[in-house]
């Protein structure tokens, strides 16, 4: 990897969204002790957008309330699956966004083994319930402000009790230690949610997480990385730069961004191999450009197909720059 175009990358791009990106796109960038850092979330709170997000929220069938009824479809990019995940990202709180009453029925979801209900067969009496998407909202909710919550401590238990055989986990809770085909081999998009989370926790849990890690790079970008039990589409295009990302979790930007919390424990080749495909699409002046077009969120630069996107570029700085490259080469 040319690491001389990577930092003009980062120094141009960085400038660039600081100066004049959207609100969102600069939070993630400025320091947390910046004191400009306040004044600025204010404007994001006081914009229509993110007020039009809320709003989703509140949505009978879309939105966190749908849980009570019939619940929303985490594959549809409008649920609140996506919403919770971009707040998440900015790291917005919950009593910020106003938004606590709807995290208590999102709570009353969870059951006692610590995994989330995202649906329910009345006529089978069964609960519905996926690894991947547990470990999501798990995520959302540590980023929300919940991180020490009984909730979230219920699910990281959860799951570190579950690792599998190849050190990875599965999107089935039937394919548990134990259980029903324990011995199928685990769900990448199982693994990418997991690692999202326990990277909320600093260095606690770089033991479980390392060799689920190799595991997962050393299949990527093979066949065998492309396939998802829960993917309805025939083809799954794993390098699109894309936001929010595929429900699978699998897209190369989020991929990269998932396992960025963890760069030390990554061989620096790998690290090249999750970077260079994305460093290529620079054109050495403007910001990263979507490769999705996704109605749901069409007031945002990252839904619009081949739009510049100062979202998709600041949370590939944000990921390079978690990573530390720069202490890396200097090693």
């Amino acid at each position: 990897m040319n690491m001389h175009q990577l930092r003009e990358f980062i120094a141009k791009q960085k400038q660039k969204i600081l100066a004049t990106g959207s609100p969102w796109s600069r939070l993630i960038l400025i320091s947390d002790h910046d004191p400009k850092r306040a004044a600025l979330q204010q404007d994001l709170l006081a914009d229509p957008k993110i007020a039009m997000l809320v709003e989703r929220l509140h949505h009978p069938e879309l939105g966190i309330k749908s849980l009570l009824s019939s619940p929303a479809d985490y594959r549809v990019y409008g649920s609140f699956y996506w919403v919770l995940r971009f707040f998440a990202d900015l790291g917005i709180a919950a009593d910020q966004l106003g938004i606590q009453e709807l995290i208590k029925i999102l709570l009353w979801q969870q059951m006692e083994d610590g995994q989330f209900m995202i649906r329910y067969h009345r006529q089978k009496q069964q609960a519905i319930s996926r690894v991947c998407l547990t470990a999501h909202l798990a995520y959302c909710l540590a980023r929300l402000g919940y991180q020490q919550s009984d909730s979230v401590v219920a699910v990281v238990n959860y799951i570190v009790t579950t690792q599998r055989w190849d050190a990875g986990w599965h999107c089935d809770r039937l394919k548990q230690p134990g259980e029903k085909l324990e011995n199928a081999p685990s769900c990448p998009s199982a693994t990418v949610f997991v690692a999202r989370l326990l990277g909320q926790f600093g260095a606690k849990y770089d033991a479980i997480i390392a060799h689920a890690i190799r595991s997962l790079l050393n299949v990527y970008p093979k066949a065998g990385f492309l396939e998802c039990e829960f993917d309805q589409q025939a083809e799954l295009n794993l390098s699109r730069l894309r936001y929010p990302p595929h429900y699978t979790g699998l897209d190369i930007l989020n991929l990269l961004h998932s396992l960025s919390r963890f760069g030390h424990l990554i061989p620096r080749s790998d690290i090249d191999r999750l970077i260079e495909p994305i460093l290529k699409r620079w054109d050495g002046d403007r910001l990263l450009r979507s490769e999705k077009r996704i109605p749901e969120w069409s007031g945002f630069d990252f839904a619009r197909n081949q739009a510049e996107s100062d979202w998709i570029t600041s949370l590939f700085i944000q990921a390079i720059e978690t990573m530390e490259l720069n202490d890396l080469e200097a090693e």
